[in-house]
């Protein structure tokens, strides 16, 4: 399941079109207008005004969001563009909750202030995504990187095979010596290459702790770290474990290391995420339900006002 980019466009296109909506459906003369038919219309072009003056930079709004959910991917510039989206949109939103409006424009100027102030928070979080997303899928190829070098390191490496002893007590005791020390040599660099996975999946961690996720991505990031947090703890259990004499907990401790490293794909995990991208798809959506309801309250005054 993926972020549904689109639905941040038509959240985008919601804000820019308010204008343009407020104009065509709200300012309709009458040549009797009644005095508070003509106070919500000049109210109505104050709105558009502020707008008309904002034309350039929240047309550059559109254009960040477009660059962002383009096919071919987003551009390098996208979280610069979208900062600066967010930042239009903020001072749109403050300049838009400062207007003088009549009585019975309240309403329609809180639908306003609140559609401007959803998708401000959208753009601010889209943002974040664009920032972060590239940062934690070079971290993350980093963690697949040394999980396929201990892979072949770990195949390269040939233990003794057990097999049944023949010849004298001095020769099998001598055979039994030698198993034995091709066996812990082959523990020893089995320990080398679980310690040199732990060192990459150290600065792994240590990069994913310096990101700051955004909400939508937040329960994967917290998966993401305690897992190979886990991972680090059970590998250098498992190296401990391969350098002993006794190496009789080895597959146990094995196996823990290999569920360690699964538990990011786990099912609660994967809920947790999806859940996460539902409620991201849903606020942004929510844009154009705000959006919808700023038109029904201008049909309303269309209709009602004397």
């Amino acid at each position: 399941m993926t972020i549904d980019r689109r639905t941040v466009v038509l959240g985008a296109a919601a804000v820019v079109a308010v204008a343009a909506a407020v104009s065509v459906t709200a300012v309709n003369h009458r040549s009797q207008a009644s005095p508070e038919r003509r106070a919500v219309t000049a109210y109505i072009h104050k709105v558009n005004s502020v707008q008309n003056q904002m034309h350039t930079p929240l047309t550059r709004v559109l254009l960040a969001f477009r660059d962002f959910t383009a096919k071919r991917g987003p551009k390098k510039t996208s979280a610069t563009e979208l900062r600066a989206a967010a930042r239009t949109l903020d001072r749109l939103n403050r300049r838009l909750a400062a207007l003088p409006a009549p009585p019975e424009a309240a309403k329609l100027q809180r639908l306003i202030v609140q559609l401007v102030r959803q998708q401000a928070a959208i753009t601010h979080e889209v943002e974040q995504i664009a920032v972060f997303s590239p940062k934690f899928a070079v971290v993350l190829a980093r963690a697949r990187a040394a999980n396929t070098a201990l892979g072949k390191a770990l195949g390269a490496i040939a233990p003794p095979k057990a097999h049944k002893l023949r010849g004298t007590r001095k020769q099998v005791l001598a055979a039994q010596r030698a198993y034995q020390a091709e066996a812990a040599t082959a523990a020893g660099e089995q320990a080398g290459a679980v310690e040199a996975y732990d060192r990459e999946i150290a600065g792994v961690v240590q990069r994913l702790r310096a990101l700051r996720p955004p909400r939508v991505f937040a329960a994967g990031y917290r998966v993401q770290v305690a897992s190979l947090t886990d991972v680090l703890a059970a590998g250098g259990r498992l190296a401990d474990g391969l350098r002993k004499g006794d190496r009789s907990q080895v597959q146990t401790l094995g196996r823990r290391f290999t569920l360690a490293s699964r538990e990011a794909q786990t099912l609660a995990a994967q809920r947790a995420q999806i859940a996460a991208i539902r409620a991201y798809n849903a606020r942004a959506k929510n844009v154009s339900a705000a959006a919808g309801r700023v038109q029904a309250e201008l049909l309303r005054l269309q209709k009602a006002l004397p």
